[in-house]
């Protein structure tokens, strides 16, 4: 079971939606409207969330949020195929991002993190959110001129 505090649900799970949702529509090439966009982030934060609390195999929570994820951009008007692909892409950049992050951490002998406060586990993994907004940048711009 994957524990988290409930000021993590603002500090980590709708930040990281938000971004990983962004980056959906992105590589999908569909524009959004703002308004849904705060919903369904807030909304798969706090679904993200209540999956961890679940007494379930670490990893599991992923798949499920991973095929709910795909159920709701269905919902939202992205095709089958396009929202499979754009939410196993920005699987693979959170794995991405969270692996550069912890190489990071390594030199400087930082213990696990899922042991620590919120506050200061928010402040060891920022940066993997950080990172995960840079491959977006990029691969936006990347997409961008693939298209002209």
């Amino acid at each position: 079971m994957l524990k988290l505090n409930w000021i993590e649900i603002f500090l980590r799970c709708i930040p990281e939606m938000m971004i990983v949702i962004w980056g959906i529509y992105i590589i999908a090439g569909k524009s959004f409207n703002k308004l849904n966009y705060i919903i369904l982030s807030i909304a798969m934060g706090l679904y993200g969330f209540l999956v961890r609390e679940l007494p379930i195999y670490f990893g599991v929570h992923t798949m499920i949020i991973t095929i709910s994820l795909i159920s709701i951009l269905i919902i939202e008007g992205i095709p089958l195929f396009t929202a499979i692909c754009s939410t196993l892409s920005m699987l693979l950049l959170l794995i991405i991002s969270e692996s550069l992050n912890k190489l990071l951490l390594y030199p400087f002998n930082i213990g696990p993190i899922c042991h620590m406060p919120p506050l200061k586990k928010f402040m060891f993994t920022f940066p993997s959110l950080i990172l995960m907004v840079l491959f977006i940048l990029i691969l936006k711009h990347f997409i961008k001129n693939k298209s002209r």
